[in-house]
């Protein structure tokens, strides 16, 4: 409607979970440091939830409150929980957090069963972008791919329902098949990525430095994990 006020849509932004095991201050604090130093441009004022299903033991609402302010002093926003007890369910509205909801888990395809490497589905609504994408910048392929036929820079984001195609050098964070289509898939003639990420499935410079580094190479899903290879 042209009067209205506002609209609320969905969004394509990446969401960080933190998956909290145990907990020691110091130790916290001096791995999530680590963790930020990776990618710092990446990780500034990021949005992150706090997912205490796997943690050992009850989680006493004083421990959270440390987790929260250690967060924030390392630059994080965190918005919420999952995976709580309902008593501490109970104290997060004044704590500035909201409950989320459970994992929904997807069916795993037998690993023989993998998806060949995709290329571009000519005639879908498939975008090519000519020009380098700078910092700050975000471009999305909606019900499609992204082909991008120069450099994607330190501190840009890359997004496509679709695969991903980069026929340069991939920085920033890539992520493709973000309406849940696990067989989409990214491609680099060579990767230095901040994050990329599949069907909501990601992992960190830091991963990434271990496999296929300065290389040309896919990226894509196997058994709901991220694998990364030479092309």
């Amino acid at each position: 409607m042209a009067d209205a006020c506002f609209q609320i849509k969905g969004t394509n932004f990446t969401t960080l979970s933190l998956d909290l095991y145990q907990y020691n201050a110091e130790r916290f604090n001096t791995e999530l440091q680590e963790k930020v130093n990776t990618a710092p441009h990446f990780f500034r004022d990021s949005p992150i939830f706090i997912n205490v299903t796997s943690y050992s033991g009850p989680l006493a609402v004083a421990t959270l409150q440390a987790v929260l302010q250690q967060c924030r002093e390392c630059g994080f926003q965190p918005f919420g929980i999952r995976g709580a007890s309902p008593e501490l369910n109970a104290e997060l509205p004044a704590l500035g957090l909201t409950a989320l909801p459970a994992t929904r888990v997807r069916s795993e395809a037998p690993a023989e069963t993998q998806p060949a490497p995709s290329a571009p589905v000519m005639g879908s609504n498939n975008k090519i972008v000519h020009r380098p994408v700078r910092s700050g910048q975000q471009i999305y392929a909606e019900g499609g791919d992204l082909i991008l036929l120069a450099p994607v820079s330190e501190g840009a984001e890359v997004i496509a329902d679709g695969n991903i195609h980069v026929y340069s050098t991939l920085r920033g964070r890539a992520l493709a098949g973000v309406k849940d289509n696990p067989a989409a898939r990214i491609f680099c003639q060579q990767l230095e990525a901040e994050l990329v990420a599949i069907a909501g499935q990601f992992v960190l410079n830091d991963t990434l430095r271990e496999q296929c580094w300065k290389q040309a190479a896919q990226v894509y899903l196997e058994n709901d994990t991220i694998q990364i290879s030479a092309l």
